[in-house]
């Protein structure tokens, strides 16, 4: 008796099975899942970020009564931030965008030269170098948007800090230094890519071109020497950004027609 009510048992189980999809039909509706389509993604929103990547920059300094002056080179990591607030118009996305980029604070390889003041060795000679300290920019951003991903350009001011050393020859004892903020400007490009909960990460390279400054040249102690003169500054930067737009709404899932 045992094995037919086992049996019976299965014989049900397998008939309400079979009858289910006819139920389910019963109104001449079929139970089945619609496919569900995801909400297109939005670039509009006020976003803020950090980046980081690599710079390669160029300046000549001289005392204007030795030129033509040297030419020092300075490659190095960078680090910074950037804030922007952007809409989408159909496929285009304009923006406005501010950011602040350091450079890690290596001393570039130095040259034997004349330093602005005559105070390092006897002739006026000693090790100089310069770098580049910090770039700050802010300027508009067109994009075109490609479901995740937008490419875009930009460009527009740049102001950025330099650096000059002068050390004396052999002890390498800092004998003075010249610092400046030189103002230009930035063109660029770069990709976007959307990420889930308004993360973004994006690649974006730029090229910096900036004027010429005088600055003085001092001691340590603030003790006042001759003109720095900081000419044809230039820097390049590649940079790896990572960002996060506010007020981002989820994705909508919804039935696809």
């Amino acid at each position: 008796m045992k094995c037919v009510r086992l049996i019976i048992a299965g014989l049900a189980v397998a008939l309400a099975a079979a009858l289910a999809p006819v139920a389910a039909r019963a109104d001449g509706v079929a139970r089945t899942a619609a496919p569900i389509a995801q909400a297109p993604t939005s670039w509009s929103g006020l976003y803020f970020g950090v980046h980081t990547g690599y710079q390669w920059s160029n300046v000549n300094v001289q005392n204007p009564a030795f030129p033509p002056g040297f030419d020092f080179d300075h490659d190095s990591w960078a680090v910074g931030g950037h804030i922007g607030l952007q809409h989408q118009f159909g496929l285009f996305v304009l923006g406005i965008e501010g950011s602040l980029t350091s450079t890690y604070q290596n001393n570039p390889g130095s040259k034997t030269c004349f330093a602005p003041g005559p105070q390092l060795t006897p002739g006026g000679t000693g090790n100089c170098s310069a770098r580049l300290d910090d770039i700050l920019t802010i300027g508009p951003r067109l994009g075109y948007a490609m479901g995740r991903w937008m490419p875009y350009l930009t460009g527009g001011y740049a102001n950025a800090a330099y650096h000059f050393y002068g050390r004396t020859i052999g002890t390498q004892i800092m004998n003075e230094e010249a610092q400046t903020r030189i103002g230009g400007w930035f063109i660029g490009a770069g990709v976007d890519m959307a990420l889930s909960h308004g993360w973004t990460v994006g690649l974006d390279y730029r090229h910096y071109d900036f004027g010429d400054k005088t600055a003085s040249a001092h001691t340590p102690a603030g003790l006042f020497l001759e003109p720095a003169r900081f000419e044809d500054a230039t820097a390049d930067i590649v940079t790896l950004r990572v960002s996060w737009k506010l007020g981002r709404p989820e994705p909508v899932a919804r039935p696809m027609k």
